[in-house]
């Protein structure tokens, strides 16, 4: 009998049972890729990282949904640099470190903010792409009318995969909005989307800049609690779209899994030069919950 030995960490959270939930291998070198979609959908978690050695950057990380593999993941990165920096595995001798996705060779950084350790990954430049869906449309996915959406373009919005990303006028609308999985599931095939990330400029918590939901049934999570990615394209749409100024470089806290039960925040950086956004940074804490090992 073989043994894996997995951890879940929570990201995006310093408290236990917050945050977003992760499964992660950090020695994942003798694992095929069949394998890690089986350990992925026995987690049942968002997304599960197996870490591997690279011949281009310091690890090779791959995410897995409980459905497929996905080229890239916030919470899931957090989490894996979290369990790594635990177990001595990373080189302390400097602060940045390069994981090699199917998004690409990404920086990954270790900070200290007060007295926590954060971990603020690179994501790709964005990609914005107007999309053919009315305000109805978008609305109607969330159970809400026409007039709680945003003025705003309805945009598919990357920061290494695809987002449907469109604001809500109220917060109150927001945190009682109920999805439509069907519905949200059959657009995101016909759009090649991940999921949708509805948000308002409110938030619960005063010190944070926004608010935002992420559906994304098409990869089997019904309600991602605090998404990395998500938070990188609703923060690179927030700028893009003139929604909050921003003059060379902005850093706003994103909020998100109170509706859940699993809040936390994540730190979103935008670097914006003559109107373009030329690199984002998105990060936060993250606390191991459970560890163990996986016998087959």
């Amino acid at each position: 009998m073989r043994k894996i030995k997995i951890k879940q960490v929570d990201a995006f959270t310093s408290i236990p049972f917050g945050g977003n939930p992760a499964g992660v291998v950090t020695d994942a070198a003798d694992i095929t890729d069949e394998l890690k979609q089986r350990i992925a959908k026995e987690m049942n978690l968002s997304e599960t990282a197996f870490v591997s050695p690279s011949e281009v950057a310091d690890f090779k990380v791959q995410f897995f949904t409980p459905r497929f593999e996905v080229d890239l993941c916030g919470h899931a990165t957090v989490g894996t640099f979290s369990a790594l920096y635990e177990e001595g595995r990373l080189d302390l001798r400097k602060n940045v470190f390069l994981q090699e996705t199917k998004a690409g060779v990404l920086p990954v950084e270790l900070v200290t903010i007060g007295d926590q350790k954060v971990f603020m990954m690179d994501q790709t430049v964005p990609k914005f792409e107007i999309v053919d869906i009315s305000k109805e449309t978008a609305a109607a996915l969330i159970g809400l009318s026409c007039g709680d959406i945003l003025d705003v373009p309805i945009m598919k919005t990357s920061t290494g995969i695809w987002w449907l990303t469109f604001g809500v006028k109220s917060l109150d609308k927001l945190m009682s909005a109920k999805p439509d999985l069907q519905a949200i599931e059959k657009l995101s095939e016909k759009y090649d989307l991940i999921g949708i990330t509805p948000f308002c400029l409110e938030a619960l918590d005063k010190g944070c800049s926004y608010h935002l939901r992420a559906f994304a049934p098409r990869v089997g999570v019904v309600e991602d609690p605090v998404c990395g990615t998500g938070n990188g394209s609703v923060a690179s749409y927030i700028i893009h779209n003139g929604l909050i100024a921003c003059n060379g470089q902005i850093d706003l806290i994103g909020e998100e899994g109170q509706e859940v039960q699993r809040p936390g925040s994540v730190y979103a950086s935008i670097f914006n030069d003559s109107g373009a956004i030329t690199r984002v940074k998105v990060g936060g804490t993250a606390i191991t919950v459970l560890t163990g090992e996986i016998l087959y």
